[in-house]
């Protein structure tokens, strides 16, 4: 996202307009009056942001400062005549329910990008904390805002109810891979069907070939938005750095087996394990 804030005429959202809670209930078997709610909910808050901030000088300022802007973008910003081509909005989330962004926004493309549970589980847990026997014992989380009761605590909605048992009892680590296993599984019975293959609006990018060869990739990703891949763009994603790429191996050995067990055949599909 940082990267892509360097295109001009662009705004880049990370999920503070549309609820997260949203997004776990569109995954759910819903009437179809409610998820035509719900999809209306989410146009409305986008049309909400883009009447809003595109021409938001104090944003522009600090977008300049940044380097993220040109001076004559800027220009128009300050004068209230700056007119957006893109608007790209991120939210993990919409990851339980990809059919319903697909639906609820039919003009819009999606990059999923996906990378290696086993460090996307040890990134939730070390900058985020999440799904910790104290934060289950609310429905207050973005992890986990619908959920049944087990034991004391709140099992989320997407752990089935014959596997509450184990999931209580394993660590916040193994339950974060949990989610990341739910997740792509959503992600792939959708994206892999012929129609949303043939429709050209789903990009998959994998996070390690990014990471490890930005300009090949992040040129990839700016022409499927429909933009140019110049310099500005080139010097932010020459930036991008492979250390964050295997750091789960730190994490206790029992750990990283359970969690490889857990999610064997995501991990497998994707590649990272044989």
């Amino acid at each position: 996202m940082e990267c892509l804030e360097a295109l001009p005429y662009t705004e880049c959202v990370s999920g503070i307009s549309f609820p997260v809670p949203m997004a776990h209930l569109a995954a759910q078997q819903l009437p179809e009056q409610t998820m035509h709610c719900l999809e209306y909910g989410l146009r409305s808050t986008l049309d909400v942001y883009l009447n809003a901030i595109p021409n938001s000088r104090f944003k522009a300022f600090h977008r300049l400062v940044a380097g993220f802007l040109g001076v004559s973008e800027a220009k128009k910003i300050f004068q209230r005549r700056r007119q957006l081509e893109n608007l790209i909005y991120k939210e993990p989330f919409f990851s339980f329910s990809p059919d319903f962004l697909y639906r609820a926004v039919p003009d819009c493309k999606i990059i999923y990008l996906y990378r290696d549970g086993r460090d996307c589980a040890n990134s939730l847990v070390e900058c985020y904390d999440v799904l910790t026997n104290a934060k289950l014992k609310t429905l207050d989380t973005s992890e986990s805002t619908l959920g049944y009761q087990h034991k004391g605590f709140w099992i989320p909605w997407w752990v089935a109810a014959e596997q509450a048992d184990v999931f209580v009892e394993v660590s916040p680590y193994v339950r974060s891979i949990w989610m990341w296993k739910e997740m792509v599984s959503c992600c792939e019975s959708f994206f892999g069907q012929a129609n949303v293959i043939t429709s050209g609006r789903v990009l998959k990018i994998k996070y390690e070939d990014l990471a490890h060869e930005p300009i090949t990739f992040g040129e990839k990703i700016v022409n499927y938005i429909g933009a140019d891949f110049d310099s500005r763009l080139q010097k932010r994603f020459r930036q991008a750095s492979v250390k964050a790429i295997g750091k789960y191996k730190k994490r206790d050995a029992s750990d990283i087996k359970l969690a490889e067990q857990l999610a064997y055949h995501e991990l497998s599909l994707y590649g990272y394990i044989a």
